[in-house]
């Protein structure tokens, strides 16, 4: 019997890819399904938002709630992506600063987000410290415009 070789190899190689695919919309690691997050209009609205939503998390890792800290990273995560789009008018080294600020404190979160996925609470704690001090940061740049 003969074998088509590029029939087999592109058959493998989606085999072997097909899990990728789909791997972002499992990410949920059965703490709950993805939610539904209202992005505000105003940056000002945004920011206290995301001030709202650290309590929350702050509150979580307090806790151990794993599906609690899962979901306020995920509005965090949201809403620190849509501070782009919210600052498109200002100057560019205002935007590029604030923009790099927002994306050291999305970074600060998904370590919050692994550690306590992990239950290394304390891990999950200095990477919370870690976001508290890109806040201060950031708030002060957002409280420029």
């Amino acid at each position: 019997m003969k074998t088509k070789t590029p029939t087999l190899l592109a058959t493998i190689a989606i085999l072997a890819l097909a899990p990728l695919a789909f791997a972002d919309e499992n990410h949920n690691h059965g703490h709950g399904s993805k939610i539904e997050i209202a992005i505000p209009e105003k940056l000002s609205d945004l920011w206290k938002s995301i001030e709202a939503e650290h309590a929350t998390l702050s509150a979580a890792i307090a806790k151990q709630d794993i599906p609690a800290a899962h979901d306020a990273e995920q509005h965090l995560q949201a809403f620190l992506k849509a501070i782009p789009a919210k600052t498109s008018t200002l100057e560019e080294s205002a935007r590029a600063r604030i923009d790099g600020q927002a994306k050291n404190l999305a970074r600060a979160y998904d370590g919050v987000h692994h550690a306590s996925d992990d239950k290394a609470w304390d891990k999950a704690t200095s990477s919370l410290k870690k976001a508290e001090g890109s806040m201060k940061l950031l708030a002060a740049q957002i409280s420029k415009i």
